[in-house]
């Protein structure tokens, strides 16, 4: 009698059905005999979850216990939920770690500008105040030295006053004993000699004044220096500055962006542990799902070869026409089909595993591999980005530097007119002073101090 068979094995979330189908050929007539063979009870693979829950309510102890049945599925599913709580929980401590390196940072690079700021506070008052010492110690000296000049020159004129005077008075005495009575004559000596006393005193109150002025004008050409060496040390600190300012700047953004290298490095380590433990976590599934497959398919062989073999041993006796031995040999054939069979679906069961593994490891380095491409892309941004941001800081440095250096040449040139300007002054001072002669020198009454020039009565 011929006889067709037909299985059907579906997979569903919690239980496996296996249908066995058995087509018999009665007067040309399919009819089919189903017969259940496994029937895989969600119980054993689901696990039963207890709470409970205590309350004092009244001053009485009430517990509240509640169950819930956890299929693998759902098993699965929390774990997953529970890694990935893990995995944002180590993410948050480092983002909490991140800023605190962040803040520690900043406020050791604010404190470092303001250390280089009172750095070049210090050291610019300090030279300031030692070059108005210089200025205030050299007018001081220049005061004294004019004084002293002038109770010199004084002493000078009227000593010479005196032995003039006095050689006058004897020539005089020696004339009036020699001219007797020649009252012409006695006027002309009596004027020659307040000439002769006259041009004397003038003379030596001009060379008193050149030397004055001559003296001013190295007072004022040592004032001018320093003045010019003040200036250009301001200057050449403004400069250094600058350069140290920017250096500072400079060294401060290499190490933030080192510390950011260094946070995204350690960032990158904690994903590649995670998406390690993420590959392991799936292909441990993959083996656990496929070692329980494996381990049921020998049951369900086992339970589908016998029922076939009952339904076959069935189907025989009812559509028998032979005799036994052909029925013995035809169970026979049927249990080398089944072997056959049996084999072929281990065999498919197995390159089925083998290729979800290959799939799986595939996936698992795929990740890796994309992983890796897009941390790679996060570093070359970063180093790009700090590239960028230290070729515009030194343009930035160029400009403002250039400005400085453009706003000092008319500053330059207006100290430089500022102390050319004294100077011209100066010597209109002492033109007018020299041209300011004493019309009679040897009056006793006429003053012949000589007034020095100071600058503070041009400015």
């Amino acid at each position: 009698m011929p006889f067709h068979y037909c299985s059907f094995l579906s997979t569903g979330r919690q239980n496996i059905h296996s249908i066995v189908v058995l087509y018999c050929d009665t007067k040309h007539t399919l009819w089919p005999l189903i017969t259940p063979c496994l029937l895989q009870d969600s119980r054993f693979s689901s696990k039963t979850l207890k709470r409970t829950r205590k309350f004092v309510i009244d001053g009485l102890e009430v517990s509240v216990t509640t169950s819930k049945i956890i299929g693998d599925d759902e098993k699965k599913d929390e774990e997953m939920r529970f890694l990935r709580r893990q995995e944002l929980r180590d993410l948050r401590l480092l983002q909490k770690e991140e800023h605190r390196a962040q803040a520690l940072l900043n406020t050791k690079l604010d404190a470092q500008k303001e250390q280089m700021q009172r750095r070049f506070d210090q050291e610019m008052n300090a030279k300031k105040k030692f070059y108005d010492t210089e200025l205030e110690s050299l007018e001081k000296h220049q005061k004294q030295t004019i004084e002293k000049m002038e109770t010199d020159h004084a002493i000078k004129l009227r000593d010479e006053t005196k032995r003039i005077r006095s050689e006058q008075d004897r020539d005089y005495n020696k004339f009036l004993d020699q001219m007797k009575r020649n009252k012409k004559e006695e006027q002309n000596f009596l004027s020659a000699q307040k000439n002769h006393l006259d041009t004397t005193l003038k003379r030596i109150i001009s060379e008193n004044k050149r030397e004055i002025s001559e003296t001013e004008r190295q007072c004022l050409n040592k004032k001018q220096n320093l003045v010019r060496d003040r200036e250009a040390t301001i200057w050449d600190l403004d400069e250094k500055n600058l350069h140290e300012k920017h250096q500072l700047l400079k060294q401060q953004l290499k190490d933030q962006y080192f510390l950011q290298r260094h946070q995204l490095l350690k960032k990158h380590e904690k994903e590649q542990e995670q998406m390690q433990c993420y590959n392991q976590r799936m292909i441990e599934l993959l083996k656990a799902r496929q070692q329980q497959e494996k381990g049921r398919l020998p049951k369900i062989q086992r339970s589908e070869g016998k029922t076939r073999m009952v339904m076959f041993k069935k189907s025989l006796r009812i559509n028998s026409t032979g005799s036994t031995s052909e029925d013995r040999e035809k169970i026979k054939q049927f249990a080398q089909q089944e072997d056959k069979r049996q084999k072929a679906e281990r065999l498919h069961q197995q390159q089925k595993h083998e290729h979800q593994m290959r799939d799986m490891v595939g996936q698992c380095e795929g990740n890796v591999r994309e992983l890796q491409q897009l941390q790679n892309e996060k570093c070359h941004l970063l180093i790009e980005n700090e590239t960028q941001r230290l070729k515009s800081l030194d343009e930035q440095h160029n400009h403002h530097l250039k400005e400085w250096r453009e706003q000092l040449k008319p500053r330059k040139k207006a100290l430089e007119e500022e102390l050319t300007q004294r100077k011209r002054e100066q010597e209109v001072f002492f033109k007018m002073s020299e041209n300011s002669e004493c019309l009679s020198p040897s009056s006793p009454n006429k003053l012949t101090k000589f007034l020095p020039y100071s600058e503070s009565s041009t400015t």
